[in-house]
């Protein structure tokens, strides 16, 4: 018959199980310690870090709607060149060759010379005063600074979207680190529990918690992995590289600034938000087609300078001299047409203003609302550097007393338990604190490795 197995506290265990005790104990001591050292390049070495602003200036050469805004900015630019354009005299050809019918000698088409006549003409046209194609530049000019603005948020939004991929990748990376360094330590934990047990120097209940505490270790392992390989091909895709492709992230740090006062972010809004540029670019092109509209009621006084031939019949060298022509024109009635679409036109300048007013007033809401998470982040963090350090000071008093064998394996796996929440916890407010101070940039407009404001 089989020897009863005896508690673990109930007798006095044997020496070698004592030492392996010991052993156990300094290896838990040391295995999450350097899941927390571990800098978070040293699985890639000899491949550099992808730092937040490297990833973001390479989606934005990658990004189509970047590539989007730039070809709109570029269609901007040329507009602008044609209005200009408009302004200046125009060169052209005129050259035909025309046949009418006649009766009894003369030709039957009013504006013919004769039966026959042959037109071709240098022309050179030059707008001596043209109040419309100068609204119309204006207004091509307007729509060029618009197209410039729109592209700034366009490339402020990839610069977003590319922060809140890196900051999960990262978050994520650290949480797979602390739950390597956790089973690594629960599995020794669950090894020498299980050999105390087979000699019958440890209870039956001791094997069972520590091998729940191994599972679910092993649980909390498998799913930050898979939620790190999804939020790894979420980034490759943004930067347009294979999904599978390796990314070795940077160690994440405190804030070493402290955080700027809320009105300073408003005023960096006000002068680079393109939010608030794209509706004050709007107001002016609104401007623009409301001056374009008046500009109709306005004469326009043209020249016309013409060398060449217009003769019935084959024209011949002497034939060829100048022609001037000036002439103006103006409407004078439209039925109250040219009424109606200039008032058109100021209400839309009205409802732009409007927008803009709406505009500013959200991204006043908006810094206040991630204002207020960057206070909150920057607190809890604090709250959680404090409660690591009471976990650790718990784990190893927890240690200490199941190396003199008042406490049991599970009084020393919940102390582990809780240190690793901490560990969690921290990782955590940590990078919450750096994309709060990353969010608040992009509420001002601005992206971290932007050289310069568009």
């Amino acid at each position: 018959m089989a020897p009863a197995k005896t508690e673990r506290r109930g007798g006095k265990a044997p020496m070698y199980a004592q030492c392996r005790r010991l052993v156990l104990c300094g290896l838990l001591c040391v295995l999450p310690a350097r899941g927390v050292l571990v800098p978070a390049n040293a699985a890639g070495a000899g491949r550099p870090a992808l730092r937040l602003a490297a990833a973001i200036a390479a989606a934005l050469r990658v990004a189509p709607q970047a590539q989007q805004a730039e070809d709109l900015r570029r269609a901007g630019r040329y507009g602008a060149r044609a209005g200009r354009a408009m302004l200046l005299p125009h060169l052209s050809v005129i050259a035909g060759r025309f046949w009418t019918a006649t009766r009894g000698g003369q030709p039957l088409y009013a504006r013919a010379n004769g039966s026959r006549e042959t037109i071709g003409l240098l022309n050179l046209s030059l707008p001596l005063y043209s109040p419309q194609l100068r609204s119309l530049a204006r207004l091509a000019r307007d729509r060029q600074a618009l197209a410039r603005s729109e592209q700034a948020q366009a490339r402020l939004s990839v610069a977003a979207q590319v922060a809140g991929a890196w900051y999960q990748l990262a978050l994520l990376r650290a949480r797979v680190r602390i739950w390597r360094s956790t089973l690594r330590s629960v599995d020794i934990l669950y090894r020498g529990t299980q050999q105390e047990y087979s000699v019958g120097a440890a209870a039956v209940l001791d094997l069972a918690q520590t091998r729940l505490l191994r599972h679910n270790a092993q649980s909390g392992l498998q799913q930050a992995l898979a939620q790190r390989r999804a939020a790894r091909r979420a980034l490759n895709l943004l930067l347009a590289r294979a999904p599978s492709a390796p990314i070795v992230m940077p160690a994440l740090h405190p804030a070493s600034r402290p955080l700027p006062k809320e009105p300073l972010w408003i005023e960096k809004a006000r002068r680079a938000q393109p939010l608030l540029r794209i509706a004050a670019r709007q107001i002016a092109v609104g401007h623009a087609q409301a001056q374009t509209v008046s500009a109709t009621r306005l004469p326009t006084v043209t020249a016309n300078v013409s060398y060449g031939v217009d003769s019935p019949g084959t024209p011949v060298s002497h034939d060829l001299g100048w022609e001037v022509f000036l002439g103006a024109s103006m409407p004078i009635f439209d039925f109250g047409a040219h009424r109606d679409r200039l008032a058109d036109a100021e209400e839309r300048v009205a409802a732009l203003r409007a927008a803009r007013r709406s505009v500013l007033l959200q991204i006043r809401m908006t810094i206040a609302r991630d204002y207020g998470n960057a206070q909150a982040a920057e607190q809890a963090y604090g709250q959680a550097v404090k409660q690591l350090r009471d976990a650790r000071s718990v784990y190893d008093m927890t240690r200490d007393g199941y190396k003199a064998g008042t406490l049991n394996a599970l009084d020393l796996a919940q102390a582990e338990n809780s240190w690793l929440q901490a560990r969690l916890q921290v990782a955590t407010s940590l990078v919450m604190v750096r994309m709060a101070h990353t969010q608040l940039r992009l509420d001002a407009g601005a992206y971290p490795g932007e050289r310069a404001s568009t």
